[in-house]
């Protein structure tokens, strides 16, 4: 397998290698400076620095109106069916939902750049971690290794998703590269190609299984209380997600079962108190057993600008807004979606309500996990997969069902569409199935700025165009199809 110690050149003219600060909490940008790791505590700096770049507004951050690539985030939502351009959108990310985007896009650019700029940080920790392995901090080294691991394949996996032509497991088609070694001295040496989509899951399931090694040596995060920290739990889930993509669903099966086991869905108080303004209740300092992974509100932090709150770019679509009405429970409650709000040209609206303002956002959950694996049992014939969608409805306060065949498989993906409603799955899941968007209520006549109505199997934008600048400095890149 091809690794390489260099990313993408021109990311060193962003800022790379930005390592943050601070000791105990997630509560600061990254900082822009190479920091030399001479000392335990500058590790526990650097791991804090390869976490804050998921503060980023190109990975899970979206301030209202900015036009940032919010890649893990809103963009997914924005860009799928699930959502429509609102006539309050200033059209800052128009060119993405329209799925129009070309190799010099900006956003596209951004999606490509910061995933690596977190992955060069979690090579500096693991770079690092030899002169610490023997001494008084070795415990807490393997856990730091066990983190920084994790995040390096939650980073890449994330990358393939946009940039790999498709996610089979044993696929030979061009995916990202996979950056495992960090080289400050020389940091132009290697001009990276790209490696195949099955060497990037082989790269991803050995740093996790790694990580898991890792804390099996040391011992689990004993305090993760807030959630701020990948534990064994998550590193459970994150395999489990993989998998889900993968289509390796015994995989699935026994990774969600490993999560599921230590933090359980919790009922319907918890989910809405998993999305609570934490100005008003201790939602952040103090989640639900519904949270696994957090990342966390800083003061400045919003996650869901484009599609939350009073005046979102992207308003539910009226076909969601049905599905959210008709399943009744936890997603007609105020503090998940609202209804019939009124907004310009008279269009009464429905407003996803998780992400309004400042918030920590929750990158992996009980509900996306329960849910992977009631599909996952569906897919191989077990005959548990209805019990696993009915605990989840039960939780939510929806009327269970008794479907089986096709008629459960469809049944387990609506209600993924409404319990993970704007946290950045739907464009994903489209891709991996059907490939095929159409938007009934495109053009000024169906209440949206949206005009590209219909977005077919064929369409090159299902793959992310790898940026034009990168190709330019590394020639050894190739394009994908279409650009």
């Amino acid at each position: 397998m091809k690794y390489f110690n260099k990313i993408i050149p021109v990311l060193l003219s962003v800022g790379l290698f930005a390592l943050g600060s601070c000791k105990k909490q997630l509560d600061t940008f990254p900082q822009t400076s190479l920091v030399e790791i001479n000392t335990f505590d500058d590790l526990q700096s650097a791991l804090r620095g390869a976490y804050d770049g998921f503060q980023s507004n190109n990975y899970y951050g979206n301030p209202a109106a900015s036009g940032t690539a919010s890649g893990w985030s809103a963009l997914p939502e924005l860009m799928g069916d699930d959502f429509i351009e609102a006539f309050e959108s200033l059209g800052n990310w128009n060119i993405m939902s329209e799925m129009i985007y070309a190799a010099d896009n900006t956003q596209a650019a951004a999606l490509f750049v910061q995933p690596y700029e977190i992955i060069s940080r979690a090579n500096n920790v693991l770079n690092s971690l030899a002169k610490f392995e023997n001494g008084v901090h070795a415990n807490e080294v393997m856990q730091i290794k066990a983190q920084a691991l994790a995040i390096r394949a939650l980073a890449h996996f994330d990358l393939m998703r946009y940039f790999a032509p498709d996610f089979d497991r044993n696929s030979n088609s061009p995916g990202v590269p996979y950056v495992t070694i960090f080289d400050a001295q020389n940091p132009f040496g290697n001009l990276p190609s790209r490696n195949t989509v099955k060497e990037n899951y082989d790269a991803v399931f050995k740093d996790l299984n790694d990580a898991l090694d890792a804390y099996n040596s040391a011992g689990d995060l004993g305090d993760n209380p807030q959630r701020y920290y990948i534990d064994e739990t998550v590193i459970h889930a994150i395999k489990a997600r993989v998998s889900y993509y993968a289509g390796l669903w015994s995989d699935v099966i026994t990774d969600a079962t490993a999560a599921l086991n230590e933090r359980p869905v919790g009922d319907a108080n918890d989910y809405i108190y998993t999305f609570l303004n934490p100005a008003s209740s201790t939602s952040e300092s103090d989640p639900p057993t519904e949270v696994y992974w957090a990342i966390p509100s800083d003061g400045t932090f919003r996650p869901g600008g484009a599609i939350s709150g009073t005046n979102p770019a992207y308003r539910v679509t009226a076909a969601m807004s049905s599905v959210l009405q008709n399943l009744g429970g936890v997603y007609v409650n105020s503090n998940i979606n609202r209804f019939n709000v009124a907004g310009i040209g008279g269009i009464q609206r429905t407003l996803c309500w998780k992400y309004p303002g400042i918030r920590s956002f929750k990158a992996f959950r009980a509900g996306e996990i329960l849910l992977m694996r009631a599909e996952a049992k569906q897919r191989i014939g077990n005959s548990t997969a209805l019990d696993d969608l009915n605990e989840l409805r039960m939780n939510r306060g929806v009327a269970t069902g008794s479907e089986t065949g096709t008629a459960l498989l469809n049944a387990i993906l609506l209600l993924r569409r409404a319990e993970l409603l704007g946290e950045g799955h739907r464009w994903f899941d489209i891709r991996r199935t059907s490939r095929t968007i159409l938007r009934a209520e495109c053009g000024t006549a169906g209440g949206s700025r949206a005009e590209n109505c219909s977005i077919s199997s064929s369409s090159r934008s299902w793959t992310f165009p790898i940026p034009f600048n990168e190709i330019k400095v590394n020639p050894n890149l190739t394009q994908n199809n279409g650009y």
